[in-house]
């Protein structure tokens, strides 16, 4: 390994084996000592493979480095093909970004004036895979199995920060949907979150597909104003209005982003509020009527219960209405319109049939003898939301008896 993976317990200089290499994909399926488990690496992240005395031969010459990772303390910081500072660069750095330190070359120091620069040139690996020469004047090396080690930063508990610490975090499309009152229910349901775990000294992130822990030992402010949980790849920074990004490495290596919020409320609440919001809307959608009928696409029936019946729709089959679909179902408005469509229609009404479980969504608004329904086979849908109409759709008109 020349990237360390610690989530998957994987450090720098472990032997792993290789299963399989993807060209495709660029990546290595490896095993994880002491377990059956198998994950994914880029190529970059280990030596080619071999034989393992050849694998153990290949690493010597990293050993001096093998925990070491540098902080790059200014922008732009060249990383080059050869150890001279007129060597083509390959790579620029950004102030604050984390590399791998592999080795140490011969070379020529820059100059400042007509003195040389203090430090080294340094082979290094950067988290895209990129490798080259940096000298290590602009670098901040420190030891990831002991950083609290690492003098380079200074260990700082501040107001701020101790905001962070207390809160949990959650992803900023969550309070984009509260903000905009387009909550969707299953989103939420998923309680992604980001604990940093004060009073524990575990944190956990529960993004998407990733759900890890990791223990730490307080934390360190760094050069760029980020702070660096001890013994982890976990930084943040503190943005405005309650809000941090979150930066750190998944399981193949790939550095990632997230930005985070607070909420004023809990999730609980919230999917509380928007269920009472959808009851409010079919109590609505229930005053027009109960029994509803269309000499062209039949005869419909809504209960309070927020079921349905609907007969003699067959000129919908299949374009609109899946074939096989029986007559009942479930109505719902787990979707939503945005303003354009707004000042047309009220919202948007899911039929679930009960026979294979199949949504099928209709814009609708509430008429005084009755309800128009517009079909949405051709519509536009982005998270949740229906910002388009779809061309030559279908309108429905149900008279209420």
């Amino acid at each position: 390994m020349l990237w360390s993976l610690p989530e998957a317990g994987l450090h720098d200089g472990d032997l792993v084996q290789v299963y399989i290499k993807s060209n495709i994909s660029q990546v290595y399926v490896i095993g994880t000592p002491g377990s059956q488990q198998k994950l994914e690496v880029p190529f970059w992240q280990i030596t080619n493979p071999t034989a393992r005395s050849k694998a153990i031969r290949a690493y010597d010459s990293y050993r001096e480095y093998q925990s070491v990772y540098a902080s790059v303390a200014i922008d732009g910081l060249p990383v080059r093909y050869e150890p001279v500072n007129t060597a083509r660069q390959v790579y620029r750095l950004r102030k604050g970004e984390n590399l791998k330190v592999l080795k140490k070359g011969t070379g020529t120091p820059p100059m400042s004036g007509s003195k040389p620069l203090e430090g080294d040139w340094l082979w290094v690996l950067t988290s895209d895979g990129t490798t080259g020469w940096c000298f290590s004047y602009n670098l901040k090396l420190f030891d990831e199995n002991s950083p609290q080690k690492n003098e380079e930063v200074e260990v700082v508990y501040d107001e701020a920060l101790e905001t962070v610490l207390d809160s949990i975090w959650y992803p900023e499309e969550y309070l984009t949907m509260v903000n905009n009152n387009q909550v969707d229910i299953r989103k939420f349901q998923n309680n992604y979150y980001f604990n940093p775990g004060k009073e524990t000294g575990t944190i956990e992130l529960k993004i998407a597909d990733v759900f890890k822990t990791w223990k730490y030992a307080g934390t360190e402010k760094l050069e760029n104003g980020n702070y660096r949980f001890k013994g982890t790849n976990i930084t943040i920074s503190l943005k405005k209005n309650n809000t941090i990004g979150l930066q750190y490495t998944d399981s193949k290596g790939r550095q990632k982003t997230e930005t985070l919020v607070q909420l004023s409320s809990t999730i609980e609440e919230i999917i509380s509020a928007e269920e009472e919001r959808r009851s409010a809307l079919l109590a609505r959608f229930l005053m027009a009527g109960s029994v509803f009928s269309s000499s062209n696409y039949g005869d419909l029936l809504l209960l309070e219960d927020g079921t349905f019946s609907w007969s003699s729709y067959q000129r919908l089959v299949p374009s609109v209405i899946p074939s096989q679909s029986g007559d009942r179902g479930r109505i719902s408005f787990d979707m939503f319109v945005n303003a354009s469509i707004a000042s047309v229609y009220d919202g948007v009404v899911t039929f679930t049939f009960d026979k294979n479980n199949k949504p099928v969504r209709f814009l609708y608004k509430l008429e005084s003898n009755g309800i128009r329904l517009e079909e949405t086979t051709a519509a536009t849908i982005k998270d949740n939301v229906v910002t388009a109409r779809g061309t030559n759709a279908i309108i429905l008109f149900f008279g209420n008896e």
